[in-house]
């Protein structure tokens, strides 16, 4: 009898969340606005604000976006989903031109039937998109982490998953390509949460935000990063005789042509990057800058930025917090370790003399004291040294004149770091080798 008690007290407490969640909250009444396939549904609700509702969708999924009146504000607004909370943010890709507000998109490992919605300060019509990504997914023995081995030949194209593997199942994308010259690569990070460890089921998802409920012809990025290392890749040349990586994007503020989009999956706000996604970006950035002879650490012109860098990050070209703080602290690193790889590995040494900068720094290696000449005095001058990891050293420095600096160095460890220097007109660097 005392077990059957124990047992009884068990099945309550376990079934008390579902029966609170079935009891508490008005289920929130939808009128379907697209028509419904297995992997996509998109409807409508006349909602208050400050409001919770109880959301049991037809459809399971895997994913959710919402749209609300333009200049709605987000941040008040959380979803729960299997007694978790999860806020929802502005989305940062591409919306300057809509006519209405879109959130961000929130993915889940599994899929669910039902969530809870507060609204926070949106009311009135709120649209609700889904995405089950697991819907007619199909096993696939050769979709694993795709890592880098000591077979891997440097600077040639990257071991990766291919759209035709991890969209199999879905719908195709179907449109003519469209090529570009690449100049840029720009870094993003998808802003989804980190805490998700299915990387493909990530990449169906977004790829379904993209086409379904976007309305773009295909996912948005060349290329995805995994935090695990792994690669996808993005854009699909589909059988026509074109290379995906200048297939022309829908990433970057509108003005997709001359740049190739990577974005790292994950928030960056919030997380670090890891060394081995890190290591990914680095093998993607070597391979394309190698092929199309770019240097990483110089600048190029481009509608959104006329000194946008040639590996740089989304908010370089409008205003968004894409890539995140902290992978947009390591674009640095991201430079330094490319030029080091392309010269070090895929590029031989010039012949000639390479033309002479516009500043000289000397001695070179550097073994304690650094002097560095400008071609003409400037009072606005500032210094900086960064390492590989991004971060900006405070060291000691000497005014000379207002052309002259000298930059003490004992402290730094040995290794390659960037001298940046901002005047009134630019932003220069050179890497420099303190031995």
């Amino acid at each position: 009898m005392k077990k059957q008690l124990h047992l009884l007290t068990y099945l309550v407490a376990l079934l008390l969340p579902s029966i609170l969640w079935a009891q508490s909250y008005p289920k929130l009444s939808i009128t379907e606005t697209k028509p419904t396939t297995k992997y996509y549904h998109q409807s409508t609700a006349e909602v208050e604000a400050r409001k919770t509702y109880q959301i049991q969708p037809t459809l399971p999924f895997t994913g959710l976006s919402f749209r609300a009146d333009l200049g709605v504000a987000w941040t008040d607004m959380y979803v729960i989903v299997n007694q978790d909370t999860f806020r929802v943010q502005p989305e940062e890709h591409e919306t300057e031109d809509l006519p209405y507000s879109q959130s961000t998109l929130l993915v889940f490992d599994q899929p669910f039937q039902e969530f809870i919605l507060y609204t926070g300060e949106v009311k009135g019509k709120l649209t609700v998109s889904l995405f089950n990504a697991q819907a007619h997914k199909i096993p696939q023995p050769a979709l694993r982490q795709e890592r880098f081995t000591e077979d891997d030949l440097l600077c040639e194209k990257p071991t990766l998953i291919t759209q035709e593997e991890w969209r199999a199942g879905l719908p195709l994308p179907t449109y003519q390509r469209a090529t570009t010259q690449v100049n840029h690569v720009i870094i993003h990070h998808s802003a989804t949460f980190n805490s998700l460890t299915d990387y493909e089921n990530v990449v169906r998802n977004i790829y379904l935000f993209h086409t379904q409920d976007r309305g773009w012809s295909d996912i948005g990025y060349n290329f995805l990063v995994a935090p695990d290392g792994t690669l996808f890749e993005g854009r699909s040349a589909g059988g026509q005789n074109v290379a995906g990586d200048n297939i022309r994007g829908a990433h970057f503020c509108g003005r997709n042509s001359g740049t190739m989009g990577v974005c790292l999956l994950g928030n960056y706000n919030t997380a670090v990057p890891t060394d081995t996604a890190l290591a990914t970006i680095v093998r993607v950035t070597s391979w394309k800058l190698n092929k199309e002879d770019l240097d990483p650490l110089a600048t190029n012109s481009h509608p959104t930025n006329s000194n946008l860098g040639v590996i740089a990050g989304h908010r370089n070209g409008c205003a968004t917090e894409c890539p995140g703080e902290n992978l947009y602290a390591r674009l640095e690193f991201i430079r330094i370790s490319t030029e080091e790889q392309l010269a070090k590995e895929c590029r031989e040494e010039p012949e000639e003399p390479e033309e002479p900068q516009v500043f000289n720094i000397y001695p070179v290696p550097n073994d304690g004291t650094l002097t560095v000449s400008l071609p003409q005095p400037d009072s606005t001058v500032h210094l900086d040294i960064i390492d590989l990891q991004g971060r900006t050293l405070s060291l000691p420095v000497v005014i000379e004149d207002e052309d002259q600096f000298i930059v003490q160095t004992q402290l730094l460890p040995a290794g390659s770091y960037i001298l940046q220097i901002t005047t009134s007109q630019e932003v220069l660097t050179r890497k420099i080798l303190i031995e």
